[in-house]
């Protein structure tokens, strides 16, 4: 059989379904090759996708733990801070209630103090107006019995004209009426009244420029340490010493030579300077002093006020030993200016708290008239002390007043910085404040002057010191428009003193 024909159309058929087949075949493998790559790139696309999700899940879990760690930590430093700002809470609570029952148990103390206060003066009252009774009932008997006297004797006489009449003196009659020469200041008071009112408001602008340099010498403090130093250390034992002074002969010597000692090392001071005519009243000759010398005067004399109130104001006798190193360092020409002393800083202190013993009138029933009258208040513009307080306040001051104005410099090299006649002149202007005007302030300050202090101003003015007691003690009280307990107690005092110190002021 011959072999068939290539060029046939069976043989071409033939051989395009041979090479259709190879192609298909080709591509089902190349199909089938590319298909197994893609399933391979794909799978490894899953594989790290998966190890991507993988890592992503950890690290939002990581993240989800930090986030909740945050939280707790957030809430329990909130649950602390909230327990801690609740313990404050508690702690001021229970110390607010502590402090206001602290404060109610020293009100109620206070309060009972004030009342028992009250009562003991109350009952030295009754006792001295009992006193005064007794003594005024004696008086009456003894006059009875001298004029009981006179008559046997005016009988006798009668009955025996050649005889002398004896003269028989009654035992009141011991003191002789004079004309008091408070009388004639009393008038200069009067014309006075614009001069008092200045005087008192030089005296207080001086105070006012007392405080200007306690600033000037605080903020001096400031720039230089030592200078705060020096200040804080003389200030601290200049207090120290004041507050140690007691009454008795020679039981002074330390503190007082600490004074001196201080004052004179502040005195020699090469910190800064000040023109010292500013805190002196009367026109001086501009001089540059040791500004802490001028502030440690100020101290001290701050000291000296403070001592009257406190300790005086219960102990009227212990405000001498201070009264007497006050005047003592004032008369200390080392710490003059020109011959001139320096009280008119410790008087710018009394103008403040007493304005009364320099003629200063005003109602203490009102806020202003307390104002004038140096009432004080408890804390800067708050309410004024209670009455009791002011009382004490004013007797101390009174009592340290003549402690410093009834010095004796008869035999001292020195001279007195504050002379005696300030001392007459307080006391005129006080008893010459009309009736209608005198409150109880000027009664305790009277009394205060007066008592414990009427030896010396007896030995300085003899018997016009008799005429201006007599005139303080019982013409005064009997002017006043009502008898108050302060009153009273001036009122009593001439009886007082004839018990105890064996003299008589006429009535």
């Amino acid at each position: 059989m011959a072999p068939p024909n290539p060029q046939s159309p069976d043989a071409i058929l033939a051989s395009f379904a041979r090479l259709s087949a190879s192609s298909e075949q080709d591509l089902f493998a190349r199909l089938d090759r590319e298909s197994a790559e893609r399933e391979k790139v794909h799978r490894a696309a899953l594989a790290a996708a998966a190890v991507e999700h993988e890592r992503v899940l950890r690290s939002a879990e990581l993240l989800r733990k930090q986030f909740e760690l945050d939280m707790e930590k957030m809430r329990t430093r909130q649950r602390e801070e909230e327990q801690r700002e609740l313990d404050i809470f508690n702690k001021e609570k229970a110390e607010l209630c502590q402090e206001e029952a602290r404060r109610k148990v020293v009100r109620e103390i206070e309060e009972m103090r004030q009342k028992e206060v009250e009562r003991k003066h109350a009952m030295e009252i009754q006792r001295l107006k009992s006193e005064a009774e007794e003594i005024r009932q004696s008086a009456e008997r003894d006059r009875l019995a001298d004029q009981r006297m006179r008559e046997l004797a005016l009988q006798k006489a009668q009955n025996q004209p050649k005889q002398p009449i004896p003269e028989v003196k009654s035992p009141v009659d011991v003191l002789p009426v004079i004309n008091p020469p408070i009388a004639q200041i009393s008038k200069e008071a009067q014309a006075g009244e614009v001069d008092r009112e200045a005087e008192h408001k030089s005296y207080v602008d001086l105070h006012q420029r007392l405080k200007e340099l306690r600033k000037f010498m605080l903020q001096k403090g400031k720039e230089t340490i030592d200078l705060k130093k020096r200040m804080g250390d003389k200030r601290r034992e200049i207090r120290a010493c004041i507050g140690q002074l007691t009454e008795g002969k020679g039981v002074n010597k330390a503190p007082t030579t600490k004074i001196m000692r201080t004052l004179k090392e502040a005195r020699a001071d090469s910190g800064p300077t000040v023109d010292v005519s500013k805190y002196i009243i009367s026109p001086t000759p501009g001089v540059e002093l040791p500004g802490l010398f001028i502030y440690l005067i100020n101290i001290f004399s701050k000291a000296v006020i403070s001592q009257f109130i406190n300790e005086a104001s219960v102990a009227p006798k212990s405000a001498e030993p201070v009264g007497i190193i006050a005047v003592q360092v004032f008369s200390t020409p080392d710490f003059q200016v020109a011959g001139r002393s320096l009280i008119d800083i410790l008087i710018a202190k009394f103008h403040v708290v007493c304005p009364v013993l320099w003629g200063i009138y005003g109602s203490d029933k009102t806020v202003a008239g307390r104002t004038r009258l140096g009432w004080k208040r408890e804390e800067g513009e708050g309410t004024f002390v209670s009455e009791q307080r002011h009382s004490e306040r004013m007797t101390g001051l009174g009592a340290g007043f003549a402690s410093i104005s009834l010095r004796n410099f008869a035999r001292s090299p020195c001279e007195n910085p504050y002379p005696n006649s300030m001392y007459w002149r307080s006391l005129a202007y006080i008893v010459n404040v009309p009736p209608q005007d005198a409150s109880q302030t000027h009664f305790i300050v009277l009394k205060a002057m007066v008592e414990n202090h009427e030896a010396q101003f007896l030995e300085f003015y003899g018997t016009a010191a008799l005429a201006a007691l007599r005139k303080a003690l019982i013409d005064f009280p009997r002017q006043t428009k009502e008898m108050t307990v302060a009153a009273s107690a001036v009122s009593v005092l001439p009886d007082v003193l004839k018990r105890d110190k064996n003299f008589t002021l006429r009535r």
